[in-house]
């Protein structure tokens, strides 16, 4: 561990490992608590957590195989990509595709086993398919799957059905997603959503599958 260190994200200043006075703080790349030993600029009260200090200002990924993404201060609103969370720090992004992703989604796996699908490994796709743990469609675009048995999985989902906060409908166990698409529409919720994230998905489809 670096007692000291420059970081692409605080270029001004070198970063001095420090222990915060309170005991918490908010680091300022990917704006999530953190407590105990971090990176500090004194002069410009910036924070970073020690996992954050190690982001590379450019990067390669999986899910945006074209282009490298560089790392972006958080000036203005936009979505995440991969998980469609708020962005509220920096992000990484490809300036020519608009393709914006939180750092720590990037670390995101593209093939893992879960016990809620046991029998075969899912892997990160692009896909429009209900949830086969919680059941919903709610416009997210990446989804684990397992093409051999149909099965697709939130991220969030990944370890078990995570509900959004306004939804209080519960499954309890991973099922198939056949006969599942007559649901389709009343799931989004309105067409207009419907249709905006279907465009999004097949004009991501088709340069996904032409490279």
């Amino acid at each position: 561990m670096a007692s000291s260190l420059y970081h692409c994200s605080h270029p001004k200043h070198k970063l001095v490992m420090t222990q915060s006075p309170s005991g918490q703080y908010i680091c300022d790349l990917c704006r999530f608590m953190g407590s105990g030993l971090h990176y500090r600029c004194h002069a410009c009260d910036f924070d970073l957590h020690e996992q954050c200090a190690k982001l590379p200002e450019k990067i390669s990924f999986f899910a945006h195989p074209w282009h490298d993404l560089h790392l972006q201060p958080g000036t203005s609103s936009r979505i995440c990509d991969l998980c469609r969370d708020p962005v509220e720090g920096f992000y990484y992004r490809c300036i020519t595709c608009n393709f914006d992703v939180h750092p720590h989604c990037t670390k995101t796996q593209q093939n893992v086993y879960t016990k809620m699908h046991p029998q075969h490994s899912l892997c990160l796709v692009p896909a429009l398919n209900i949830c086969s743990a919680c059941q919903l469609f709610d416009g997210q675009i990446w989804l684990y799957r397992c093409g051999i048995c149909n099965v697709n999985l939130h991220i969030r989902c990944l370890h078990g059905p995570v509900m959004p906060k306004n939804h209080h409908n519960h499954a309890n166990s991973v099922s198939n997603n056949n006969n599942k698409n007559n649901h389709f529409w009343h799931r989004v919720g309105t067409e207009v959503a419907a249709e905006t994230t279907a465009s999004v998905l097949t004009n991501y489809l088709l340069q996904f599958l032409s490279n």
